[in-house]
């Protein structure tokens, strides 16, 4: 079991309350990666949220990465919402250790402290709205570029 003064450290958790933390450090389990060990596969069951405490991880659809994150983010966010088949499959870059929080021990936590559960909200919602942020950049440059090269045809 992780010590709460570990988890409090992590970006998406430094604003709740000791015993709110003292709660997620039993609920979920440190694990590690080597370099080049698979975490989570494309279609499986996404039924935890990591928190990257440590090390890189490539988010990634077979050879085609879209994302590599590291220590302080995090992904499985969308667990929050329900179990769902993962979009992505992730990869441990480099020596990395997780903080794997389990779907149910996040939603029973929602459940109990509207505390905890509006501040871990705010946090993931910052953090979709940056992805998606990102997401409309690359799509944008995509275009620009597609219309250049159409115009370059000609």
């Amino acid at each position: 079991m992780p010590t709460p003064t570990l988890l409090e450290q992590h970006p998406l958790l430094v604003n709740l309350e000791p015993d709110q933390l003292e709660h997620l450090a039993h609920a979920g389990e440190v694990e590690s990666y080597n370099p080049g060990e698979a975490i989570v596969v494309e279609g499986s069951l996404g039924d935890a949220l990591f928190l990257i405490l440590s090390g890189q991880v490539a988010v990634h659809r077979g050879a085609q990465t879209f994302a590599t994150l590291q220590g302080g983010e995090y992904f499985g966010e969308m667990s929050l919402v329900e179990p769902a088949p993962r979009s992505a499959s992730v990869t441990a870059m480099s020596a990395t250790f997780l903080f794997r929080l389990p779907h149910d021990a996040l939603r029973g936590l929602i459940s109990d402290d509207a505390s905890a559960a509006s501040i871990l909200l705010v946090q993931v919602v910052k953090t979709l709205s940056e992805r998606l942020r990102k997401a409309n950049q690359m799509l944008s440059s995509v275009d620009l570029l597609a219309d250049w090269l159409a115009g370059s045809m000609v």
